[in-house]
């Protein structure tokens, strides 16, 4: 039964409502046979036919009984049911037989005038109910069959694609439109929550580009502090040194490297700040490429920049001879990232794995090195890594996080008992 009336609720919106249409002119028509079937009877009734007649069959026996049947009949009719043999009977009031059975045949009246006010007016109501019932019954029969369409088909979907543009329109895509129907109004609130879902991912990624922007401009703030604060200490420090003549050769010497230096941690951080915008504006162009030939090429290409470094690269992983959709150039940029800072850190080996999981490619990358310092791995909210007291950027590491967010992915930074340790995941 639950079957049958999933299956009713599912079907498209032109057959649901041919059927519908159906049905309801089905009953129409058999209301409508039955009313005027029955308001025919009733006025043949009331006033038979203009050949009807009263059949009376009156039967006297020799002990003085008297027996008296009627029937309503046409005249000229089979009379082959009654009890006898054959009757034979005319337009004539009475015939009488040597059996001493009388028979008499009445003409009945058909005129109006022969009828009672009420039986008249029963008549005539009888007559109108047979010329009106039909209409009535398609006109109600049309209205009953909108109501139960706009009911059973758009009331629902209607009234839940209203509250759902209610709630975009409220600047709210934190909720979920559900409409189980398999139908087109199903098909249009399945898109609408795919739309929704759509604005809703959008949303989320434009707030994250915001908040990135915000983060972006307090690590500039902060980190371009030092470099600004010295180069003011030291104008300071030679406006005072020229005003009182004090000021040696080798000192403004001395000084004037260290301004240098400022602005070339300066220059080193506006660059950064450029190629991470640079980065973050380029567009992920996915190819289909076969997994276990591409890992075995780019790990063959880090091998040679590992030995050239002096440092043992281990590769370990069994990758499924399969296609999977990947941007190449990306990820040979973020690898080659990590494994330069790796390079600058590791004694004597890097150890790189990596798997497939459920469309997600998974890489770690070990060393042996010291491994990452509480700074760096506290500063997990900002877009720019500061890898040294010296102020180095780790740029490297900024634009791997940031390449593997437009994968679909993430970059991880974390330490080991032997070593830093990075690990990457990418949706292919």
């Amino acid at each position: 039964m639950e079957t049958l009336k999933k299956r009713w609720q599912d079907l498209p919106l032109r057959r649901f409502l041919i059927l519908t249409v159906c049905i309801s002119i089905s009953m129409v028509a058999l209301a409508s046979v039955l009313i005027i079937g029955g308001c025919v009877a009733f006025r043949h009734w009331l006033l038979p036919d203009p050949d009807a007649v009263y059949l009376t069959i009156e039967e006297t026996f020799t002990d003085g009984t008297v027996n008296k049947s009627t029937y309503l009949m046409d005249f000229g009719a089979d009379l082959s049911f009654l009890p006898f043999e054959k009757i034979e009977y005319d337009r004539v009031p009475i015939i009488e037989d040597i059996k001493q059975t009388r028979y008499s045949v009445e003409k009945i009246e058909t005129g109006m005038d022969s009828l009672s006010p009420k039986r008249k007016l029963a008549y005539q109501i009888c007559g109108m109910i047979i010329f009106v019932a039909p209409t009535v019954l398609a006109f109600v029969a049309i209205l009953l069959c909108c109501m139960y369409f706009y009911r059973r088909k758009l009331k629902v979907p209607l009234s839940v694609l209203a509250d759902a543009t209610k709630q975009i329109a409220g600047q709210n895509l934190d909720f979920e439109l559900v409409y189980p129907c398999r139908d087109e109004m199903g098909e249009l609130c399945r898109s609408f929550e795919d739309m929704r879902a759509t604005l809703c991912e959008n949303n989320k990624i434009m707030w994250n580009m915001l908040d990135e922007r915000r983060l972006m401009q307090a690590s500039v703030a902060h980190d371009l502090r030092n470099p600004i604060a010295i180069i003011e200490g030291y104008t300071e420090y030679l406006e005072k040194g020229f005003k009182s003549g004090e000021m040696s050769r080798e000192k403004t010497i001395r000084i004037a490297q260290n301004l240098g230096a400022a602005a070339k941690r300066l220059e080193q951080y506006t660059e950064s700040v450029r190629l991470l915008n640079q980065t973050e504006e380029a567009q992920l162009e996915r190819k289909s490429v076969d997994a276990r030939k591409l890992l075995e090429d780019i790990s063959e290409d880090l091998s040679l920049l590992s030995e050239q470094k002096g440092i043992s690269l281990q590769v370990t992983g069994h990758m499924p001879q399969e296609e999977i959709q990947v941007d190449s150039a990306l990820l040979y940029r973020v690898l080659e990232n990590i494994l330069s800072n790796g390079l600058r850190y590791a004694k004597q080996k890097i150890h790189l794995a990596y798997t497939l999981e459920e469309q997600m490619l998974m890489i770690t990358i070990t060393d042996d090195g010291k491994g990452f310092s509480p700074e760096i791995l506290n500063e997990t909210g900002k877009k720019l890594f500061t890898t040294g007291k010296d102020g180095h950027m780790g740029i490297g590491l900024s634009v791997s996080r940031l390449l593997c967010r437009k994968h679909g992915g993430k970059l991880e930074l974390s330490n080991t008992s032997g070593g830093a340790c990075v690990k990457i995941s990418l949706s292919v």
